[in-house]
């Protein structure tokens, strides 16, 4: 078996890394007599079908290379039901299956694509509750009258990253006052 692991990450801090991702599904492999034909990483929203790492990996496999792809919960590869069902399709049709390891997920069966949809329903609901919580937050900010967004730069101050400590401090100190 040809296989293909994908792992993916929404920020490129510190705080997620896919290495933990990469590092169970190689384990997943090992046990078996498969070749690893490439690990693709991505580090982008969930909701973004166009990530460099999944349309390599879709080349790849609509080029016959891979039997499998490995991942390790289905909203690593998909927060959308609509993008999910359309790379469902094409993986069907290039004869690729796609197992999750940490789900009991897969696509050989008719049981296996149920369930697929099902999640894949689940991920992007999960997903659209995040960004209403964010923007109830937001507009309520907004109504107390704080300030949302990076914080305003002052004349002839450098701006600094906005969770540096620096930025961190002075908040604490102002919300002190």
């Amino acid at each position: 078996m040809r296989v293909a692991l994908y792992a993916r990450v929404s920020t490129s801090d510190n705080s997620q890394n896919p290495e933990s991702q990469l590092f169970k599904l190689r384990e997943r492999v090992k046990n078996r007599d498969w070749i690893i034909i490439g690990e693709y990483v991505d580090t982008k929203s969930g909701k973004d079908a166009n990530r460099p790492e999944l349309q390599r990996l879709l080349e790849d496999c609509r080029a016959g290379k891979i039997d499998i792809i490995f991942i390790t919960k289905l909203d690593r590869m998909m927060r959308s039901v609509k993008n999910l069902l359309n790379v469902l399709e094409d993986l069907n049709r290039w004869n690729v299956n796609l197992e999750c390891i940490d789900q009991p997920i897969e696509t050989h069966s008719a049981m296996g694509k149920m369930m697929v949809t099902i999640l894949g329903a689940v991920a992007e609901f999960e997903s659209e509750l995040i960004s209403e919580r964010v923007r109830d937050g937001m507009t309520r900010a907004k109504l107390e009258g704080k300030h949302v967004g990076r914080p305003k730069k002052r004349m002839g101050q450098k701006s600094t990253p906005p969770f540096s400590e620096a930025s961190q401090k002075s908040e604490v100190e102002e919300n002190e006052r």
